[in-house]
């Protein structure tokens, strides 16, 4: 039987922490951290899931604790018995990155900034999870590009008005979006792109279930719709390709994260780019995408002249949501101006 007691790691070029050592620093901050390994904050609310790996419908959820220790099961794939079996946050990564304990380590410790190296955020898994393209979609598959534009093109007249209705989004934002179809997936494609608009990754979304992943071997990047205007006053930032398009629908400029915790370092290289007089960010409702929107605000100063967060009023949790039940562009305004403005001079005046 396999030893599962704490011990040592075995010694590498940088110096890790024992495990019991990375368990008390973690402890309290797993839902970030199991949110930067591709586990959305929305799984974690303790309520039965469709599971990211076996796709076992209601098989997954989050322990009460899980902020707390991470901890989290799957009556299919992550259960007692499983090897690594759920118990606490180390058990969930070696899960989620199908690693070893040693990896899991390593990873975790990255994060941590604990590595006795210059601190480095690892490299996440895509969002949600991957699927491995079949023998005849690998060369394709090698030029994202490609497979995004053969999946825009796979749309059909009629499709688009059929997808507009069954997502509520005009049909128009979805091109914009070049949001496309794969049919032996039963899931709508929406390209993800770095700052020059180059396709880096695709997500991934299944039409029955609303399941969202990604294809293998992209890269988070964020959601750019054609057309989007240079210079504008207000650049506003949603979360999710279905957020963005909800915004576009009003008419106001927008880009999209892939996450809470997004690819900070492409969205400040965007912000540069379109040069916006104020970036907007809308956060979701609940706590994970409230504090994304508190860590993106910091770098997006030095990006732009300010910043403002807004988030959906109480009990609604996104901005889809928010337009679904008829929130207009002139109630996304009106909170924008009710929203205190951040800026780095408005910093330095209030320095003690």
């Amino acid at each position: 039987m396999r030893d599962r007691r704490p011990q040592k790691l075995h010694q590498h070029s940088s110096p890790l922490p024992s495990i019991d050592e990375l368990l008390t620093d973690a402890a309290g901050r797993w839902l970030a951290i199991l949110s930067d390994a591709g586990l959305p904050a929305e799984l974690l609310d303790g309520r039965g899931h469709p599971c990211i790996n076996c796709r076992g419908r209601d098989r997954f959820a989050a322990w009460p604790d899980v902020a707390a220790r991470g901890a989290v099961h799957c009556r299919g794939c992550f259960t007692k018995g499983c090897d690594p079996k759920p118990g606490d946050g180390l058990a969930t990564l070696r899960w989620l990155l199908d690693s070893d304990t040693a990896t899991a380590c390593r990873w975790l410790a990255d994060w941590l900034g604990v590595t006795g190296r210059t601190a480095k955020r690892p490299k996440t898994r895509p969002v949600v999870s991957s699927i491995r393209l079949n023998r005849d979609e690998v060369k394709p598959a090698r030029d994202l590009a490609s497979l995004a534009n053969r999946c825009h093109d796979a749309m059909k007249p009629d499709w688009w008005e059929r997808l507009a209705v069954r997502l509520n989004l005009p049909a128009a934002v979805l091109i914009r979006l070049r949001v496309g179809w794969m049919t032996e997936r039963n899931a709508t494609t929406w390209p993800m792109v770095d700052e020059a608009d180059n396709i880096i990754g695709i997500r991934l979304r299944c039409i029955q279930t609303g399941r969202k992943w990604s294809v293998r071997g992209g890269s988070a990047g964020l959601f750019i719709p054609s057309e989007l205007p240079q210079a504008p006053e207000r650049l506003f930032i949603a979360e999710g390709p279905t957020d963005t398009a909800a915004v576009l629908s009003l008419g106001l400029p927008v880009i999209g994260r892939a996450s809470a915790t997004g690819a900070v370092l492409t969205e400040c290289k965007t912000v540069r780019r379109f040069k916006p007089t104020e970036c907007i960010i809308i956060a979701d409702g609940d706590n994970a995408g409230r504090r994304g929107a508190q860590t993106l605000m910091v770098p997006l100063l030095t990006c732009c002249r300010a910043v403002r967060i807004i988030a959906p009023p109480d009990g609604i949790g996104d901005v889809r949501d928010w337009v679904a039940r008829g929130a207009s562009a002139a109630d996304i305004i009106a909170a924008v101006d009710a929203a205190k403005p951040r800026s780095l001079s408005v910093a330095k005046a209030v320095k003690p």
